[in-house]
């Protein structure tokens, strides 16, 4: 059971949460110890901070919350292994540079058959690790490629069509990055309860806008901050951070969004 997490900005944002967040969902309480990983976006790259550990113990975890990095698009991780072993290899999110521009890419959920699609197998030699995240990074790159899609709704029509046939392996909870816009995908998820893991359910995604009225406020919750706001913003989480002001995405859904604006929004 992964935890993701983003964010799309209109200005340089430092949001503390999930750095502290991290830390404690490696531990004991959501069971999430095999890895996790963090990207701060900047123009054409990205700081990107990856470790196969538990957060929760994880020194390099407590520098980046000491030193986090502002910036208007951000992804994170945090895994509970299912498809490959904890790895460095393994552990989200994965990135290549495209263009000059490095891609992101982080998924939460199972895609089992993956690796038996006949359009896959070019690639398994490609991966760095063995998971079947991975392997669906690198298939929606060379669709991206192949497509020669350049404008914004036409990379979106390729995302939407390529979720909807992962829809139909398993979960399929996507971020992808792009270098410049941000692509969402939300599906189901399992949720842990007393008695384990559920089977996988909505919500998969859920997000939280803020618009010009809340500019010059501060957002917190219990373990979360955002200083000031200075600009609409948007965010992502498998779970709901705080009590209010989340939206649950339907399974299916499909968003785009640069720089704190949503570009498109398309229902299943």
């Amino acid at each position: 059971m992964c935890e993701l997490f983003a964010m799309s900005a209109s200005e340089p944002h430092t949001v503390r949460y999930e750095l502290d967040l991290f830390a404690a969902e490696g531990g004991e309480k959501h069971r999430n110890r095999d890895g996790w990983g963090i990207l701060f976006a900047q123009d054409r790259d990205a700081y990107l901070f990856r470790e196969p550990d538990p957060a929760a113990t994880s020194e390099l975890t407590r520098m980046v919350v000491r030193n986090e990095r502002p910036c208007r698009h951000l992804m994170a991780h945090v895994r509970r292994a299912s498809a490959g072993e904890p790895a460095l290899a393994n552990t989200h999110p994965f990135d290549r540079v495209v263009h000059g521009r490095r891609n992101a890419f982080a998924h939460n959920g199972d895609l089992p058959g993956i690796e038996d699609r006949e359009d896959a197998r070019a690639f398994i030699p490609q991966r760095i690790g063995d998971t079947d995240s991975e392997l669906a990074f690198l298939m929606l790159l060379d669709r991206l490629s192949r497509a020669g899609a350049t404008d914004t709704g036409a990379r979106l029509d390729v995302f939407a069509r390529f979720a909807a046939e992962m829809r139909e392996l398993g979960s399929s909870n996507f971020l992808f990055f792009d270098g410049e816009y941000l692509f969402v995908h939300a599906d189901r998820r399992r949720f842990e309860t007393e008695g384990g893991l559920t089977e996988p359910r909505e919500p998969g995604l859920n997000i939280r806008s803020f618009d010009e009225s809340h500019r010059g406020r501060g957002w917190e919750t219990s373990g979360a901050s955002i200083e000031e706001i200075s600009g609409p913003l948007h965010l992502f989480a498998s779970v709901p951070l705080d009590p209010e002001g989340w939206e649950p995405l339907a399974r299916g859904t499909c968003m785009v969004l640069k720089d704190g604006a949503i570009h498109a929004r398309r229902p299943a």
